[in-house]
């Protein structure tokens, strides 16, 4: 089992802090991602859906305590910025900082410290992210390519790591059409299997069970045909 923080849940409700832990245990004893995947996906999801607030807090620490760069924290941020809003992204960025500060982390060293040079996880351009896009106006295409490119060169994430957290926006804000398919060949592309990126499906049900169904049932459907 993960060791997960979950004070102050205990002071407040101890029945609840019991469920959290117990819904943890069944998310995070999920084979097919690694336990820095599910930290990531937890952060991305957050941002993706402003849960800035404990949850957030709780999700930074675990990913701290379990040996992510705070580098790679800022990496997620950056990665989900044209997917959740760059509003969000900067509101996730403040509350970031300000609990990096309350745990005497400093910003500016840690920062630099990415663990994955982005050169390497860039995705093939045969198949771009920003095609799950598509639109008639050309100001919104170039500007949806330029923002995506630019989010799919950040330094810190693997190319399986984003097309997982490309998958978690996807989920979170329940956009299963052409962006989550190009998502979903993305990650086969990168070496996941189909039952790895079922796994990442299912962990995001401790997010929103029903989210997480529609995803699963829209996944299948992709898969079948891939």
């Amino acid at each position: 089992m993960v060791d997960l923080p979950s004070q102050p849940l205990g002071d407040i409700d101890p029945e609840f802090q019991k469920i959290a832990l117990e819904t943890g245990e069944l998310t995070y004893g999920l084979s097919g991602t690694s336990t820095r995947e599910k930290l990531l996906l937890n952060l991305a999801n957050d941002v993706c859906r402003e849960h800035l607030g404990l949850a957030f807090r709780l999700h930074i620490q675990a990913a701290l305590s379990h040996g992510v760069p705070f580098a790679d924290l800022l990496g997620v941020v950056r990665f989900i910025g044209p997917y959740a809003g760059y509003p969000a992204a900067a509101d996730a960025l403040e509350r970031l900082g300000a609990v990096a500060a309350e745990l005497g982390i400093d910003l500016r060293n840690a920062a630099a410290e990415a663990s994955v040079d982005g050169s390497s996880g860039a995705p093939d351009m045969h198949l771009r992210p920003d095609k799950g896009f598509d639109t008639a106006d050309e100001w919104l295409a170039d500007f949806i390519a330029s923002r995506i490119v630019r989010s799919w060169s950040v330094p810190g994430l693997s190319a399986r790591e984003r097309a997982y957290l490309a998958l978690a926006a996807d989920v979170a804000q329940q956009t299963l059409g052409a962006s989550f398919r190009v998502h979903v060949r993305l990650a086969r592309e990168s070496g996941a299997n189909q039952e790895e990126i079922r796994d990442v499906v299912r962990f995001l049900a401790e997010c929103g069970i029903a989210k997480a169904a529609a995803a699963l049932r829209e996944l299948d459907t992709i898969l079948e045909a891939i």
